[in-house]
């Protein structure tokens, strides 16, 4: 009894954060109804059991425990390719600036020494010593 409060409270706890993240403009509509479709779920198999067992035998699994089990590892696999995929994306973009900026920082200097400034020397201040 005392898991399934605890469990409630956290589903309920991260169906307001889903709701507000979408009022925040951070997830889609659409995203905040899946989730919110995920969290109702998982508060139906903690306060009817008997569902996670109806799940298993519609899966053709003994227990389920078994099923919701399977079904988790099979969902954080996804999560998991996609936050690879995203995080490759970023990698590549971040590639992409940090070489622009690279190549035009290498222009402007090109162009300044041409006229007799003196190239950029990093954090160093005019009339430090060293």
């Amino acid at each position: 009894m005392v898991i399934q409060v605890l469990l409630i409270a956290t589903l309920l706890a991260a169906l307001i954060m889903t709701w507000r993240r979408v009022r925040q403009g951070v997830l889609s509509r659409l995203a905040g109804f899946l989730w919110s479709a995920l969290w109702v779920a998982g508060g139906i198999v903690v306060l009817q059991p008997e569902f996670a067992s109806l799940l298993a035998r519609f899966l053709g699994v003994g227990r389920g425990v078994d099923a919701v089990i399977y079904v988790a590892i099979v969902g954080l696999f996804y999560l998991v390719f996609r936050i690879f995929l995203k995080l490759d994306r970023l990698e590549r973009d971040i590639t992409a600036i940090v070489r622009k900026v690279s190549l035009e920082e290498a222009e402007r200097l090109n162009k300044g020494q041409g006229k007799g400034d003196e190239p950029y020397e990093g954090n160093s201040q005019e009339g430090d010593a060293g």
